[in-house]
């Protein structure tokens, strides 16, 4: 996991050639666990489908937002290991997909955020995706109670 947290902050820092290095290096670790699996009863962090969970956040970050999407239909969520990382899967789609001016396939992501792991979708940076959602389309069938079952309730 740290290969792929060290993509991720080279992506964000626009360095695309070391963020690209370490995704694959990752990768290739994740297949090795694979051909030789321990069965201790200890769920695996690092897996095929943590990569392809990061490739979208990574890519999306380095402006490459076909090939973000492209890892996105890869990605078969229930093979990830939590129903958080299932939710940030859908979160990192959502974000693309608004970055390519797809906002109702991004409010179908935050729908699956919400189905996944319900308070995931009332975490901030989610609940901007769905007020940009908003500001862009809100007409979305289904938005307006989206949004209000997602709100944080004041305390």
């Amino acid at each position: 996991m740290t290969a792929l947290t060290a993509a991720y902050t080279a992506a964000q820092a626009q360095r695309a050639a070391t963020a690209c290095d370490f995704a694959a290096q990752a990768e290739q670790i994740a297949h090795r666990i694979d051909r030789h699996p321990h069965t201790a009863g200890r769920l695996r962090e690092l897996t095929a489908g943590q990569c392809t969970l990061y490739r979208i956040g990574i890519h999306r970050h380095l402006g490459d937002l076909d090939t973000a999407l492209a890892h996105s239909r890869l990605l078969r969520p229930a093979h990830l290991p939590t129903a958080e990382r299932r939710a940030r899967a859908a979160t990192d789609t959502a974000r693309a997909l608004l970055d390519v001016g797809d906002t109702a396939g991004a409010f179908a992501q935050l729908r699956l955020v919400e189905h996944a792991a319900p308070l995931e979708a009332r975490r901030p940076s989610v609940r901007a995706l769905t007020d940009r959602v908003a500001e862009l389309r809100p007409d979305l069938p289904g938005l307006r109670d989206y949004a209000q079952r997602t709100m944080v309730p004041p305390i």
